[in-house]
């Protein structure tokens, strides 16, 4: 079995588009890389499952406009 050293999903509904990157994923484009509150509660949601799977969920990034901001810095959706 092939391990990943990441896992990447999703993009928000709206005004997003995704790039194909070098590895052939999608990359998501966004227009602001402000949280919304339905990013905070998928980081909730996939840091739960991550718990009854045993998997550490590192970080949620919001990526725009050649800037992240990181949910975990925040203090947003990850329990401290």
């Amino acid at each position: 079995m092939r391990s990943k050293p990441h896992v990447r999903f999703g993009e928000r509904d709206g005004a997003n588009r995704a790039e194909q990157s070098s590895y052939g994923g999608p990359v998501p484009t966004l227009r602001d890389p402000t949280p919304s509150p339905e990013d905070v509660l998928v980081t909730r949601e996939i840091v739960a499952a991550g718990v009854l799977l045993d998997v550490e969920v590192l970080d949620h990034l919001v990526i725009g406009q050649g800037r992240f901001v990181s949910l975990r810095e925040r203090g947003l959706g990850f329990a401290k």
